[in-house]
Formats: C-alpha cells, structure tokens, sequence
C-alpha cells in the first residue's frame, strides 16, 4: 500500500465516530429507537495515527435521525490540517438506558469507501448526545447539539447577524495556537474579524479584517475572513443560535465554538389608544444593576412616538434582584396606534408583554405575551379556527432589510390547507386574520399550523386567538 494514503484513508475511517452524535429529541427514560429523531449538528475532535506518529483530528456536521433505526449524514474534518470531509448512511439501535449502537458507511470527498462502528449515550434529556471512540492509537471523542432548524431548507445568511464571541484551539504546523475575539455578522453574508491570537513560538498579536459568509439551507455554512491571512472557518449552527467551527486551512487544525454576544428581541404587537393598553415587563437576576433601551416603532418601520413616553423610546434601570414595567396607556379619545417594542435584554434579565382591551358594557379584555428573538428565519404557530375561532397575526420584520415572508398552512394531519407570500420592508410589521389573507382563505373550520419563513431579513410572529370578544395569546416555536 502507499503509506502516503494511510493519513487519508484514517481520516475517512476515524470521522465515523462523529455518526454517534444527535439527540435532538428523546425520553428522560425508557429510551428506544423512536427517541432519537431528527437534525443535530455536531464535533468531533481528538488524534489518529499517521505513519510514525498521531495527528491532530477534528470534524463538524449535521446527522439526521429518522426515529425507526436510520441515520444519513454529512461532514467537513480535517487532520493534521488536510481538509476533507463525506457522507454517510447506516442503522442505529436505543437501549432503555438511552446508550446505543451505530453503524455507518459512507464515501468521502477522495472516493474512500469506509464502514464504522461507534457506541454513544444520550444526554441531557435530549439536547446533547456524548460519545467517545477509542482503538489503538486512535483517541476521538465529541458532542452533538440540536440543529438550529430541523427542515433541511431553513437555514440561510439571515439566520446569523450580530456580533459572535469565539474560541478557537489547535496547532498550525504542529505550533499550538489559540483564537479569542468577536465576529460580527450583518445578516447578508458580510462580516467583520477582531481577535487575539497566541501562537506558541511569536506570542501574542491582535487581527482584524473583513470577508464574507455563507449559510446553506441545511444549517452548515462557510466564512472567509481577510486578516493578514487567508483564514476560512467551517460552520455549523445550533439551536440557539451557536456555532461549532473548524478552521483547516494554511496547514491550520483549530477548532472551537462561538456564541452570540446579546440576544436582541422584540415584543411584536404593541397597541394603544382607542381603548387599547400596552405594558412590558422585566425581572433582573443578574447580581448586578441593568440598564437598556426599549425602541417603539411603527407598522412602516419608522419610530413610534408614544406621548406618555415623550417620545418613541424609554430607558429601563433595573436594580440586581428588582423588576420594572413600562407602561403605553390608552387614551381612549385617541386613534388607535399599532407597532412593536425592540430591545436588547442584558443577561439574567427576562419578561413579557400584556395587552388589554377596554371597551364599554364589558369586562376588559387580557392577555399575555412572550418575547421571540429578533433574528429568527422561521417561526412556527398553531392554530385553531374552528367552531367560530379566529387567529389574528402580528407579523414584524426586524432586520435591517426587506424580507418576503413566506406562510404555509398544514392542517392536522399535515396536508396543506394553502400559502402566502408578504413583502415587509426593513424594520415593518403587518397584522391581520389569518384566514383574510389572500391564498390563506381555506384554514377556516380547520386547525392546525403555520410555517413562516424567509431568505433574507428575519422574522417575528406574535398570535391571538379570538373567540368573540374574548381574546388570549398564542406562542410561536423559532
């Protein structure tokens, strides 16, 4: 055999360890093959042996779970900073005890055939799966996480926008490197580097630079950065909004993590005037005293003046442990006035929002209202319009670009009731029954979902059900 294909050739074999991971759902207990279903994304990092010593390992990707036994998934690794990566089918089996069993065959990108066997145990009622594999001078161990969307096509550039902070480690030429600093992502496929780098023989220098991203439908993407160097990271997302990154280029095998830096929110119905009344609530956990900014804007994007307010924001001081509301009172002489309220919640800060709706001859009206971030891609709400029920939407685009959002509508038993398409410009919302959209008639009498999605820009729903005049909230899933 040519000893120059066996790195080659244990690196196609090694990643199928990574087949272990995915949990995406499952049972605290009794576990069976039906608990695992399913996207999950995953890492997978450690050594293989070269032909006189071990190399450095490390891969990402996505594995799909179907929950009756069979698993298909992809990835990009590297080893000893050779990019590669493939594909793979196989069969697994869930013990009660929620340990399992995979098996797994696949082609990698230089037309390697490989088979693998790889044991695993599921984690954290679900949300993360642990396994480790361990042959002869083979040492691999790892992790997976729910995928940010289980559709296949959900994820695209709006998924990710703000800034990042990330942690990267491994070796460049056998030099042992560290990466710590902040990305920051516009949500159109640009973004921007600032970090920290310590390598082993130079030390300690400060990069920054520019370049560009790409998210693929299947949560997986690719992001170039221009710092002095030709860096290109490898990509997955999580639920949550974390990414899982790999960086194999320039002889590099680095590897870490990166979260996002502040979770911006929005309430998406704000009403008052008319007889309407809006208020915003706020615990602080954090040790520490908080301060932030509510943003009223309107249906055209444009800022909300609300007069008891003096002016279109309102500045929130929360002390450690304390809680604060702000209130949009009606002034029931008024026109009614319509928007949302967009904020950024520093952590261990967390609240909701309420609407009320005063009109003579009958008790007030309530209901109560959760936050939903404002850089989600899809978002999906139930309903029910039967028996003289309505759904009512609220419908926030929140980005700084315009976005198409796309609806369907599934009844219960998953077949399609009809869709829509409506154009929000930058920052814009829109409200109105579900069944008086155009091409959304037929969801009366029939409960069921809806599925709300765009390729640029994000998207914010905020439900209500009404039932004469009664009227209570209904939240969405992101």
């Amino acid at each position: 055999m040519d000893r120059s294909l066996i790195p080659t050739l244990l690196r196609a074999s090694a990643v199928m360890c990574l087949a272990c991971f995915s949990a995406p759902f499952v049972h605290a207990q009794g576990c069976t093959n039906a608990s695992y279903y399913g996207a999950s994304v995953f890492e997978l990092q450690g050594t293989v042996p070269a032909i006189l010593s071990s190399v450095p390992y490390v891969a990402i990707g996505r594995e799909v779970a179907d929950g009756n036994g069979h698993v298909t998934g992809t990835y990009t690794d590297s080893t000893n900073g050779t990019l590669g990566g493939g594909s793979y089918t196989g069969t697994y089996t869930i013990a009660a005890d929620c340990s399992g069993v995979e098996t797994i065959s696949g082609t990698a990108t230089n037309g390697t055939q490989f088979n693998w066997s790889s044991t695993f145990q599921i984690s954290a009622g679900g949300r993360t799966g642990l396994s480790a594999k361990n042959t002869t001078n083979v040492v691999l161990a790892g992790q997976s996480f729910r995928a940010a969307a289980q559709d296949p096509a959900r994820c695209g550039n709006a998924s990710l926008a703000g800034g990042y902070d990330f942690l990267t480690s491994g070796a460049i030429q056998g030099v042992p490197v560290t990466k710590v600093g902040r990305l920051t992502l516009d949500g159109d496929g640009s973004v921007s580097f600032k970090a920290t780098v310590n390598l082993q023989q130079t030390g300690k220098s400060v990069r920054t630079g520019s370049g560009s991203y790409t998210v693929n439908a299947d949560c997986t993407g690719t992001m170039t950065v221009n710092d002095g160097f030709a860096d290109t990271f490898y990509f997955a997302v999580e639920h949550g909004g974390g990414l899982l990154l790999l960086e194999p280029d320039n002889a590099e095998n680095t590897f870490g993590v990166a979260q996002p830096q502040v979770d911006s929110t929005v309430l998406g119905q704000l009403a008052f005037n008319h007889g309407w009344y809006s208020a915003l609530y706020f615990n602080n956990e954090s040790p520490g005293d908080v301060s932030f900014t509510v943003n009223f804007i309107g249906d055209d994007g444009n800022p909300l003046n609300v007069p008891a307010l003096n002016g279109s924001s309102t500045t929130v001081r929360i002390p450690a442990g304390g809680s604060a509301k702000v209130e949009v009172p009606d002034d029931i002489n008024a026109d009614l006035r319509q928007g949302y309220a967009a904020f950024t919640l520093p952590p261990g800060v967390t609240g909701y929002g309420v609407f009320r709706q005063t009109v003579a001859g009958r008790v007030d009206q309530e209901a109560v209202c959760l936050f939903a971030p404002s850089t989600a891609t899809v978002s999906t709400m139930l309903f029910d319009d039967t028996n003289g029920l309505i759904t009512a939407l609220a419908i926030v685009n929140p980005s700084a670009i315009a976005a198409s959002v796309q609806m369907t509508a599934y009844d219960n038993a998953g077949a399609e009731l009809g869709s829509a398409s409506i154009p929000l410009a930058a920052y814009s919302k829109t409200e109105a029954a579900l069944h008086t959209i155009s091409g959304l008639s037929s969801v009366t009498g029939h409960a069921g979902k809806v599925v709300f999605t765009v390729s640029s820009g994000s998207v914010a729903v905020l439900g209500l059900r009404f039932d004469g005049f009664a009227f209570t909230s209904i939240p969405t899933e992101q």
